[in-house]
């Protein structure tokens, strides 16, 4: 019984550890980090072995377990330090930063970062993750139909982030190349100074 227990933990490990490794990474700071992140996944895994689905439904139950082990340590650190909690915050930006080499990307990535968790979740889970709507109820132990409208809502959000980005970008170039306003001055006396000829 205990050496088919093993080898069928041996198996899910073998099979999906790349991919949770890589699910970790892209949500915390440090590979040291995910690395524990991954450690702590297949020990409750190994612990609830007889609860793990079988096939393709493994892979999701695990990011389901990844994910709550993120939020738990993410949820500790801000209570055991706000300092942490903030440089936590930055550490993405500089991840993504060297990641991305281009504008368009430095500010989907600005803005996704800007997003509620909960949206950056669902949009990470669809774009990085490559899961269905399908799967991402189950990693988020909802409906289809609730994922299905969290991830619209959380696009949503992600094209009006950028929009609004970009139009703001647009503006301030267009007052760089406009140069400075005229003063009031200028406008009535066409003199700087103010003073009438």
């Amino acid at each position: 019984m205990l050496e088919e227990r093993k080898g069928r933990f041996d198996a899910l490990y073998r099979s999906t550890r790349a991919k949770i490794l890589a699910y970790a990474l892209r949500r915390v700071p440090s590979t040291e980090d995910a690395a524990d992140v991954l450690a702590e996944t297949f020990t409750i895994a190994w612990r609830r072995l007889d609860q793990v689905p079988e096939g393709d439904g493994a892979l999701l139950w695990l990011y389901g377990v990844a994910r709550n082990v993120i939020r738990n340590d993410l949820r500790s650190r801000q209570r055991r330090s706000q300092l942490m909690g903030r440089i936590a915050h930055h550490v993405p930006e500089a991840k993504w930063s060297v990641v991305a080499r281009d504008e368009e990307r430095l500010v989907a990535l600005a803005c996704l970062q800007g997003l509620h968790e909960d949206d950056q979740e669902v949009l990470m889970l669809t774009a990085w993750e490559g899961l269905t709507p399908v799967a991402v109820a189950k990693v988020l132990a909802c409906s289809p139909g609730a994922a299905r409208a969290r991830i619209h809502r959380a696009r949503r959000r992600l094209d009006q982030a950028i929009l609004t980005a970009n139009t703001d970008a647009d503006n301030r170039h267009t007052a760089a190349t406009r140069g400075p306003e005229p003063s009031r001055a200028d406008v009535f006396t066409n003199d700087p100074k103010g003073d009438k000829a």
